[in-house]
């Protein structure tokens, strides 16, 4: 497994862990923002199957995981939008700059799962041209 992809599944991990955290928060606090939560699920369910697909090199969720991780960049694109109403509390200038964070991270990610190092490992070219 290569460099990339080992600080690949790290950094998914922590933002799963993270967002895991804050879907609790805002199910204890019973506040009104249920898209968030929605979100957080979406977000964590996608980042697992990429760390599944990552591990075990599943090869049919491949085409399928791109599409899911370009629908959830557009959802947490959607929720920065809607976020930049409240852009001058603190609160809400750490909710803009973290999904829009978020949104850049799931962009370079689906833009890493089609990088030809990426596809080396996953197809089992790595090994022939690491021997030579």
């Amino acid at each position: 497994m290569p460099k990339s992809a080992k600080t690949l599944l790290t950094i998914n991990s922590i933002i799963m862990i993270g967002l895991l955290i804050l879907a609790f928060q805002v199910y204890m606090n019973w506040q009104a923002e249920y898209f968030l939560a929605y979100l957080s699920a979406a977000v964590i369910g996608g980042l697992f199957l990429c760390q599944m697909v990552i591990m075990y090199r599943g090869r049919k969720l491949w085409n399928m995981l791109r599409a899911i991780i370009y629908v959830l960049a557009l959802l947490v694109a959607l929720f920065f939008v809607a976020s930049l109403a409240d852009l001058f509390t603190l609160v809400g200038f750490f909710k803009c700059l973290g999904s829009l964070l978020l949104t850049l991270y799931l962009i370079g990610l689906r833009g890493y799962l089609n990088s030809k190092e990426f596809l080396g490992y996953f197809t089992g070219l790595e090994q022939t041209e690491s021997e030579s």
